[in-house]
């Protein structure tokens, strides 16, 4: 190990129960900050911060991909013990401690600030912080789905800004844990102005410039540096290929591209500064801040704390670091891989295994398997020795078919409830050997979420017909078959889908979806019980049979089936806002009030749920007190027409008719629904002759 000290290496002697500040970068390389040596950086806050603390040179991410990256990060553990093997369908096993419990249970106010639907509540990430944003709402509205899926990320910052200035924290002697999560490095990058105008020709690195500015306001709201200031740490959760290896995003491969992340622990006058050269892991991050917090240990971690490694020391043991991917298998039935890097040596185990030799040649180009067959043999040994029989645990699958569409956009939907296979064997393609028609996938799915069904399909054929057990190409075609109107070629695809992979809800439900366009109602019932059969928790399931149920005169059934659904996943609000919709439906509005509110509670900038409760205050004679409800659903989504539609029949109703006229005149020139934009237009011109 290199120890590199740049300054007096002060002792790591933590005082009680510091506050601490987690930042983690998605989608970051560690080679575009400008402490990791890049000269087009623009990021002064990080490097100040790794010019105060311990910069490690070489921390790796276990998975290229969000949620399983946090859940090893904030558990100390490895994907195949905590059972996060991929964005979607996966949530963190229930037995598994988390930093932020741990903290919580030793006093600390828990607090976290997420910016993407990845990192969503119902993904088990939330275990142990009291506080735990995940709202979206603020996300800009546009064309694009993708668009629903994160917050930008000043949004984010001001909300934690918000809570450590509001009541909760205001006067309080308990120390802090909070987490803060930027997003905005993720494809598609659209840095805001003046990052965009200045960084017109690497918007990567313009993402990465505006999330440093937030770094620092985050800083500067902590007190960092102060005398009580908060320990901080910063990690990437993986990085980007950008082109290297043909992959232009991550997820695909297990090269450094996508695995080394930015490493730094701050805490100025504790911590001294210096880099660190070992290879590291980010399951080593829950247990370096246990320890330097003075807060105990993680029950089952298989990370280390960093402590030693800081003050120049070495590792315990002869660690290695591990990696893998089953994005492949889980997206394109292709080969999932893992990897394993033990000193200067990295293998890859894969259909086509892989060798690389990090000191020369880092940019892993040259593959030694033929030359080093000892060295593949024992490194093979190795890694299957790591994993065990861990290596097939999996977490359970509640994500529901909402969050699925909404992943969708990104394209990170599943192709089916995913079945973990073995890597290395030679059943399913090498990834490295369809990387093209990965990238042509990437283009067909843009195109969908951009509403351009006519060249998603044109794309999915393509693979299709180079790769015709494409589980992702199939439903490429069924959904954009779906979107554009042509209910029965839907139908035709996800069945030839559901014949190669048996057990898909989402399958189920498209096709419930098509037949009911068609006027097949019993058809569409009959898919949503096929699909409730496979996954009891498939909201949009849910919701359609109830919907149809209830619409065919079957009120009572249609609500029971939706009150089972809210009694067994409490924690959804789609549920529970669908159940008080239909009660709103059915004249139940004392009912409905109480579901709304209950979804308010905890998510009190829910549109859907501020719309419907304004809309039942209005029904029930509480105009003035509607308004406030409705206020806020246009507040937190300015685009939302119903909710403007509504907030103007109420002004109406009031006497305020400029009021009432404005939002009238809103939605009839803006409205995407033509009924609305009718309705609205007739409002508002009979507002003109009164």
């Amino acid at each position: 190990m290199v120890w590199l000290p740049r300054s007096r290496q002060l002792a790591i002697l933590p005082p009680a129960t510091p506050d601490v500040l987690l930042i983690t970068l998605d989608t970051t390389r560690a080679d575009r900050l400008g402490s990791y040596g890049y000269a087009g950086a623009a990021t002064p806050n990080l490097d100040r911060l790794a010019a105060d603390g311990v910069r490690f040179e070489r921390a790796l991410s276990p998975v290229p991909l969000t949620l399983p990256a946090h859940a090893s990060l904030l558990t100390g553990r490895q994907p195949f013990t905590h059972g996060v093997r991929n964005n979607g369908h996966f949530v963190l096993l229930a037995e598994v401690p988390t930093l932020a419990a741990v903290l919580a249970a030793r006093g600390y106010d828990t607090a976290a600030f997420v910016s993407s639907f990845v990192l969503d509540r119902q993904f088990g990430l939330a275990r142990g912080f009291a506080h735990y944003d995940d709202r979206l709402d603020e996300a800009p509205p546009g064309p694009a789905a993708s668009l629903e899926l994160e917050r930008r990320g000043d949004h984010t910052v001001a909300a934690a800004r918000a809570w450590l200035a509001g009541a909760p924290r205001q006067g309080s002697t308990r120390p802090y844990f909070l987490w803060v999560h930027l997003y905005g490095a993720h494809d598609p990058y659209l840095p805001p102005s003046p990052f965009r105008e200045r960084f017109s020709d690497r918007l990567y690195d313009g993402e990465i410039a505006f999330n440093d500015a937030l770094v620092g306001e985050l800083l500067d709201a902590t007190g960092y540096g102060a005398a009580d200031g908060p320990l901080v740490v910063v990690a990437g959760d993986h990085g980007e290929s950008l082109g290297e290896h043909g992959e232009s995003t991550h997820g695909l491969f297990v090269y450094d591209a996508t695995l080394r992340v930015p490493l730094t622990v701050a805490w100025p006058g504790v911590v001294a500064p210096a880099v660190a050269t070992p290879a590291v892991g980010l399951v080593d991050v829950a247990p370096t801040i246990l320890d330097l917090a003075g807060a105990g240990a993680l029950a089952g971690a298989e990370g280390q704390s960093l402590r030693a490694v800081m003050r120049g020391g070495s590792m315990d043991g002869s660690p290695a670091v591990y990696a893998e991917t089953y994005f492949p298998q889980f997206f394109m039935q292709w080969a999932p891989l893992r990897a394993i890097e033990a000193g200067r040596w990295k293998y890859i185990d894969a259909p086509e295994p892989e060798l690389y030799d990090l000191r020369g040649d880092p940019a892993e180009q040259t593959n030694l398997v033929a030359r080093e067959p000892a060295r593949v043999a024992r490194l093979k040994r190795v890694l299957d020795g790591l994993t065990g029989a861990g290596a097939g645990r999996r977490a359970s699958t509640p994500l529901t078919a909402e969050a699925r569409e909404r992943l969708a956009s990104l394209g990170y939907l599943s192709a089916a409830a995913p079945s973990l296979l073995p890597t290395g064997g030679a059943r399913l393609p090498d990834p490295k050997r369809m990387v093209g028609l990965f990238e042509q996938l990437l283009d067909g799915n843009r195109a969908l979420a951009r509403g351009d069904a006519a060249e998603a399909a044109r794309i999915a054929r393509a693979v299709l017909a180079k790769d015709g057990t494409n589980a992702f190409a199939r439903l490429l075609v069924g959904r954009a078959a779906l979107g554009a109107g042509r209910h029965r070629e839907a139908i035709a695809a996800f069945k030839i889908y559901l014949a190669q992979v048996p057990g898909s809800a989402d399958a189920h439900h498209w096709i419930a979806l098509a037949a009911l366009r068609m006027g097949d109602r019993i058809q569409a019932l009959a898919e949503e019980e096929a699909a409730l059969a496979i996954d009891p928790r498939h909201t949009a399931a849910v919701s359609l049979k109830a919907g149809l149920l209830f619409s065919s005169g079957r009120q009572d059934e249609g609500l029971q089936v939706l009150r089972a659904a809210v009694e067994r996943d409490t924690t959804n609000p789609a549920l529970r806002t669908e159940l008080a919709d239909l009660l709103t439906d059915a004249g139940r509005y004392g009912d409905a009030e109480g579901e709304y509110r209950r979804v308010l509670a905890t998510r009190p900038h829910d549109g859907r749920a501020l719309l419907g409760l304004g809309l039942v205050l209005s029904a029930t004679g509480r105009a003035e007190a509607a308004s406030e409800p409705l206020n806020q659903a246009v507040d937190a989504d300015p685009r939302n027409d119903e909710a403007r539609f509504a907030r103007a029949e109420v002004s109406e109703r009031l006497g305020r008719i400029v009021a009432a006229r404005s939002d009238y005149d809103w939605v009839a020139t803006n409205s995407d629904r033509p009924d609305l934009r009718r309705a609205a237009a007739a409002r508002r011109d009979g507002l003109r002759e009164k």
